[in-house]
């Protein structure tokens, strides 16, 4: 179900992630958040994620299907070469 919550922009454009929606997404003092605005203009705030977290996740999700990891990374690695040469 989903929870809906009020909260006041400050001069600073500062808003306080109210008390049940931090204890929801289990956010403490000084987690790191992120805001992704979708195409039609609503907000998600989520946790974030460090950066090799989310590249692990991408990696199961690939490994579950018929995806060679290694020889992406290779193209990935041969393409960024080939486009830095090219500078």
């Amino acid at each position: 179900m989903a929870t809906t919550e009020d909260a006041t922009i400050t001069s600073k454009g500062q808003v306080t992630i109210p008390k049940e929606i931090r204890e929801r997404l289990d956010l403490d003092e000084g987690t790191k958040v992120e805001f992704v605005l979708d195409e039609d203009g609503s907000v998600t705030v989520r946790p974030k994620e460090p950066a090799m977290e989310r590249l692990r996740d991408v990696r199961r999700t690939l490994s579950k299907h018929e995806v060679d990891v290694d020889e992406l990374r290779r193209e990935s690695k041969r393409a960024w070469r080939s486009h830095t040469d090219e500078a």
